[in-house]
């Protein structure tokens, strides 16, 4: 066991709390979600992004946001010794029970993602039944 820990203790730490504690979107990518009566608002840190780079998604009650971007530099001459390409890619997925997927709406600027998603209002989420 001491062996195992000394040689991989990252996969342990892994295996304890079922992330990929290397992957970039646990490290790099800060998130905030807060609400207001009105909606929810996630705010999401993607640097080195483009626009076009982000898929957001909302189905089934799940927010999902999908990022990648590969950089590689092209260069005539084939003597390297070393090639070093820059690669990042984002997933997340967060849930929710009460939106109005109709009006959902995402903004990226400075490198930050912003999706608001307003809240359903009592009487979109009470379905009412007709008596027959």
């Amino acid at each position: 066991m001491k062996q195992e820990l000394t040689r991989r203790p990252v996969s342990l730490l892994e295996s304890i709390f079922g992330e990929d504690l290397l992957n970039n979107a646990s490290f790099g990518t800060g998130i905030d979600i807060y609400k207001d009566e009105n909606s929810y608002t996630v705010e999401l840190e993607m640097p080195g992004f483009t626009k076009d780079d982000i898929d957001v998604q909302y189905n089934g009650d799940v927010l999902s946001i999908r990022a990648e971007h590969n950089e590689s530099e092209e260069k005539d001459e084939k003597n390297y010794f070393y090639r070093s390409r820059k690669s990042s890619s984002v997933n997340r997925q967060i849930r929710f029970s009460d939106v109005d997927d109709s009006k959902i709406d995402a903004e990226y600027q400075d490198g930050i993602l912003k999706v608001i998603l307003p809240k359903k209002t009592q009487e979109e989420i009470v379905n009412r039944i007709s008596i027959k």
